[in-house]
Protein backbone atom coordinates (compact mmCIF):
# COMPACT_ATOMS: atom_id res chain seq x y z
CA UNK A 1 0.00 0.00 0.00
CA UNK A 2 1.33 3.41 -0.97
CA UNK A 3 1.69 6.47 1.55
CA UNK A 4 -0.57 8.19 -0.12
CA UNK A 5 -3.55 5.18 0.03
CA UNK A 6 -2.71 4.48 3.76
CA UNK A 7 -3.18 7.92 4.73
CA UNK A 8 -6.85 8.38 2.49
CA UNK A 9 -7.55 5.17 4.35
CA UNK A 10 -6.39 6.65 7.67
CA UNK A 11 -8.56 9.94 7.08
CA UNK A 12 -11.25 7.65 6.14
CA UNK A 13 -11.41 5.82 9.35
CA UNK A 14 -10.99 8.64 11.64
CA UNK A 15 -13.85 10.57 9.74
CA UNK A 16 -16.22 7.45 10.07
CA UNK A 17 -15.28 7.26 13.64
CA UNK A 18 -16.14 10.76 14.47
CA UNK A 19 -19.24 10.58 12.82
CA UNK A 20 -20.89 7.45 14.62
CA UNK A 21 -18.84 8.33 17.83
CA UNK A 22 -20.23 11.63 18.24
CA UNK A 23 -23.51 11.41 16.77
CA UNK A 24 -26.46 11.86 19.09
CA UNK A 25 -28.62 8.81 20.09
CA UNK A 26 -32.03 9.12 18.50
CA UNK A 27 -35.15 10.41 21.13
CA UNK A 28 -36.56 7.75 23.07
CA UNK A 29 -39.96 6.82 21.12
CA UNK A 30 -42.63 8.66 23.63
CA UNK A 31 -44.59 6.86 25.86
CA UNK A 32 -48.56 7.04 26.75
CA UNK A 33 -48.20 7.33 30.72
CA UNK A 34 -50.80 7.18 33.04
CA UNK A 35 -50.10 10.99 33.92
CA UNK A 36 -51.36 11.88 30.14
CA UNK A 37 -53.84 9.23 30.34
CA UNK A 38 -55.70 10.81 33.86
CA UNK A 39 -55.37 14.00 31.40
CA UNK A 40 -58.59 12.95 29.33
CA UNK A 41 -61.98 13.02 30.50
CA UNK A 42 -64.45 10.66 30.44
CA UNK A 43 -63.12 6.87 30.34
CA UNK A 44 -62.05 4.30 32.85
CA UNK A 45 -57.82 4.08 32.27
CA UNK A 46 -57.80 0.49 34.08
CA UNK A 47 -59.38 -1.11 31.41
CA UNK A 48 -56.14 0.00 29.36
CA UNK A 49 -53.05 -1.24 32.01
CA UNK A 50 -51.05 -4.12 30.94
CA UNK A 51 -53.09 -4.72 27.38
CA UNK A 52 -52.32 -3.08 23.84
CA UNK A 53 -54.91 -0.67 22.49
CA UNK A 54 -55.11 1.96 19.72
CA UNK A 55 -55.09 5.66 20.81
CA UNK A 56 -56.86 7.89 17.93
CA UNK A 57 -56.76 11.07 17.96
CA UNK A 58 -60.31 12.92 15.84
CA UNK A 59 -62.34 15.80 16.12
CA UNK A 60 -65.75 16.38 14.64
CA UNK A 61 -64.43 19.52 12.42
CA UNK A 62 -62.06 17.09 10.64
CA UNK A 63 -63.22 15.75 7.59
CA UNK A 64 -61.52 12.87 7.03
CA UNK A 65 -61.85 12.12 10.83
CA UNK A 66 -65.69 12.33 10.49
CA UNK A 67 -65.24 9.85 6.88
CA UNK A 68 -63.21 7.33 9.16
CA UNK A 69 -65.16 6.82 12.59
CA UNK A 70 -67.72 4.91 11.95
CA UNK A 71 -64.72 2.17 9.83
CA UNK A 72 -63.47 2.47 13.35
CA UNK A 73 -66.11 1.81 15.40
CA UNK A 74 -66.85 -1.07 12.65
CA UNK A 75 -62.97 -2.24 13.30
CA UNK A 76 -63.67 -2.51 17.29
CA UNK A 77 -66.52 -4.31 16.54
CA UNK A 78 -65.37 -7.22 14.69
CA UNK A 79 -61.28 -7.35 15.77
CA UNK A 80 -60.43 -10.62 17.17
CA UNK A 81 -57.31 -11.36 19.12
CA UNK A 82 -56.33 -13.72 21.85
CA UNK A 83 -56.75 -10.39 24.34
CA UNK A 84 -58.89 -7.98 23.93
CA UNK A 85 -58.19 -5.40 21.83
CA UNK A 86 -59.30 -1.82 23.18
CA UNK A 87 -59.87 1.30 20.90
CA UNK A 88 -59.13 4.86 22.83
CA UNK A 89 -60.62 7.41 20.57
CA UNK A 90 -59.63 10.82 22.26
CA UNK A 91 -62.26 13.70 20.75
CA UNK A 92 -60.24 17.03 20.54
CA UNK A 93 -63.76 18.34 20.20
CA UNK A 94 -64.87 20.78 23.44
CA UNK A 95 -67.54 18.60 24.60
CA UNK A 96 -67.93 14.71 24.46
CA UNK A 97 -71.98 15.63 22.84
CA UNK A 98 -70.12 17.39 20.40
CA UNK A 99 -68.07 14.53 19.16
CA UNK A 100 -71.00 12.05 19.84
CA UNK A 101 -72.85 13.33 16.76
CA UNK A 102 -70.87 11.92 14.16
CA UNK A 103 -70.35 8.80 15.48
CA UNK A 104 -72.73 5.92 14.60
CA UNK A 105 -75.90 5.99 16.08
CA UNK A 106 -74.88 8.93 17.71
CA UNK A 107 -72.33 7.14 19.87
CA UNK A 108 -74.99 5.55 21.68
CA UNK A 109 -74.33 1.41 20.26
CA UNK A 110 -70.66 1.67 20.83
CA UNK A 111 -68.95 -2.26 21.57
CA UNK A 112 -67.62 -2.40 24.94
CA UNK A 113 -63.58 -1.84 23.65
CA UNK A 114 -64.10 1.54 22.25
CA UNK A 115 -63.91 3.83 24.75
CA UNK A 116 -64.33 7.44 24.26
CA UNK A 117 -62.29 10.20 26.05
CA UNK A 118 -61.89 14.60 25.35
CA UNK A 119 -58.59 16.33 24.86
CA UNK A 120 -60.14 19.32 24.30
CA UNK A 121 -57.14 21.57 24.55
CA UNK A 122 -55.51 19.19 22.93
CA UNK A 123 -52.89 18.28 25.72
CA UNK A 124 -52.16 14.52 25.44
CA UNK A 125 -52.41 14.62 21.38
CA UNK A 126 -49.64 17.32 21.15
CA UNK A 127 -47.70 15.46 24.03
CA UNK A 128 -47.28 12.53 21.58
CA UNK A 129 -46.53 15.57 18.69
CA UNK A 130 -49.87 14.50 17.11
CA UNK A 131 -51.33 17.83 14.56
CA UNK A 132 -52.03 15.99 11.27
CA UNK A 133 -55.62 14.33 12.23
CA UNK A 134 -56.75 11.54 12.28
CA UNK A 135 -53.61 9.89 13.80
CA UNK A 136 -53.88 6.36 15.25
CA UNK A 137 -50.87 4.81 17.58
CA UNK A 138 -50.42 1.84 18.75
CA UNK A 139 -49.78 1.37 22.35
CA UNK A 140 -47.94 -1.54 24.15
CA UNK A 141 -48.57 -2.86 27.56
CA UNK A 142 -46.12 -0.80 28.63
CA UNK A 143 -47.56 2.47 27.05
CA UNK A 144 -44.74 2.19 24.68
CA UNK A 145 -46.27 3.20 21.15
CA UNK A 146 -45.37 0.52 18.89
CA UNK A 147 -46.73 1.99 15.53
CA UNK A 148 -48.34 5.11 14.42
CA UNK A 149 -50.75 5.83 11.61
CA UNK A 150 -51.54 9.59 10.08
CA UNK A 151 -54.17 9.68 8.02
CA UNK A 152 -57.79 7.66 7.84
CA UNK A 153 -56.92 4.27 7.79
CA UNK A 154 -58.43 1.68 6.17
CA UNK A 155 -59.89 -0.34 8.93
CA UNK A 156 -62.61 -2.45 6.87
CA UNK A 157 -59.50 -4.11 4.99
CA UNK A 158 -59.39 -8.08 6.04
CA UNK A 159 -55.11 -7.35 5.90
CA UNK A 160 -55.86 -4.50 8.86
CA UNK A 161 -58.28 -7.44 10.68
CA UNK A 162 -55.34 -9.63 10.05
CA UNK A 163 -52.36 -7.76 11.01
CA UNK A 164 -53.88 -6.80 14.50
CA UNK A 165 -55.05 -10.59 15.23
CA UNK A 166 -51.15 -11.48 14.73
CA UNK A 167 -49.99 -8.48 16.09
CA UNK A 168 -51.83 -8.53 19.48
CA UNK A 169 -51.49 -12.48 21.26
Amino acid sequence: MTKKALMIAVFGSVCLLAYFGLREKPPAPPRVTDTALSRLNGFDREKLKGRHYLLHFWAKWCEPCAVEIPHLVEFAKQVKTTKPLYVLAVSLDNTLEEAMEILPGGGKDLPPNFLLALDPEHQVAEALGSYQYPETYLVGPDGGILEKWIGAQPWKKPEVMQYFSSKIQ
